[in-house]
């Protein structure tokens, strides 16, 4: 069988590096932007406030209408309620995405598909879970994305239809459960949202789910999300061992020399500490390095002992842990 998704994979060298690119190039809603837009969409749920949704040929019969023009400007004037989902009182979008660009300019400042004038160009406004003619999720940030326009026609298929679709699709759903937590926030006020709980679960601990560096599109543009890294008790209680024999300030000061390949038995000073004590120092910060935890010594270390170091440590520190 040939499959011009193969061939895409392809040019990223294997379906991993495939997807770690789709989804370090994907832009994500900032979370306090998201919930931002969940509080104002409880409050037009109390309120009876419209609700925008995709329009549908399904919605003719419900709406007593013969095409979209007229759902639109029935639904514009008027209380409109479909059978789906009594409790909300819709309107048809003009284009398919209208309300959701005009939620990226007032919230964000940005704008797409917008023609020459865009400032995010290239770019397709794109629903996570689909679904976007239910009131819930078409207008919902926490179910949009901006996709590279060469990467987003995969959102469109069957996530059976080929393995790297299903993982993308899912990829992209487990970011957005575990950074905004919408339906903590919408739950108790929104009880519709219950009926489609089992797809907001979590499949995968942090320590299983592959680590992505995503980008969140701000008001100035691009910005990465910082890296969450969680340190196990077990890792603790050896980073704390490991340290203490080594020397936290050891360790901050010559992580990059290590790091680099430099001979830390020539980039030491002589004097400053006894040649046993160096090989000592030098062995197990290559330990640390050697089982993956320099990184987590770092964030334990800022988390654990700032009041013990020196203002210039803290800070090479900090700066360590982004450039990591």
């Amino acid at each position: 069988m040939i499959d011009g998704i193969d061939q895409l994979i392809a040019l990223y060298g294997n379906p991993h590096k495939f997807v770690k690119a789709f989804l370090e190039s994907t832009l994500f809603m900032p979370p306090e932007i998201v919930q931002q837009r969940n509080q104002e969409m409880i409050e037009a749920y109390k309120a009876g406030g419209k609700f925008p949704i995709r329009y549908s040929p399904s919605h003719h019969e419900a709406l007593g209408v013969r095409n979209k023009a007229e759902a639109i400007v029935l639904t514009r004037e008027n209380e409109t309620h479909l059978p789906a989902y009594p409790s909300f009182n819709i309107k048809i979008d003009n284009d398919g995405n209208h309300e959701n660009r005009r939620s990226i300019k007032r919230y964000l400042g940005q704008t797409i598909s917008t023609g020459k004038h865009s400032t995010v160009k290239n770019y397709i406004i794109s629903h996570v879970w689909g679904l976007a003619s239910h009131p819930l999720f078409f207008s919902s940030l926490w179910n949009i994305v901006l996709i590279p326009a060469h990467f987003n026609y995969l959102m469109d298929k069957d996530p059976e239809s080929h393995p790297v679709v299903k993982t993308v699709k899912e990829s992209i759903q487990q970011k957005c459960i575990s950074m905004y937590r919408f339906c903590e926030q919408l739950a108790p006020e929104i009880s519709e949202i219950e009926e489609f709980r089992s797809l907001f679960f979590v499949k995968h601990s942090q320590e299983d789910e592959p680590q992505y560096s995503i980008a969140f599109l701000t008001r100035e543009g691009v910005e990465r999300q910082q890296k969450e890294i969680s340190i196990s008790e077990d890792e603790q209680v050896l980073l704390e061992r490991l340290l203490s024999k080594m020397g936290k300030k050891f360790f901050i000061d010559y992580y990059e020399s290590y790091a680099s390949g430099e001979d830390l038995m020539k980039v030491i000073p002589i004097g400053l500490y006894t040649y046993s004590s160096i090989q000592t120092r030098i062995s197990t910060m290559r330990r640390i390095f050697r089982e993956n935890l320099n990184l987590k010594a770092l964030v334990y270390i800022l988390s654990k002992d700032q009041s013990k170091l020196d203002d210039a440590s803290i800070e090479l520190a900090k700066d360590l842990v982004e450039l990591d």
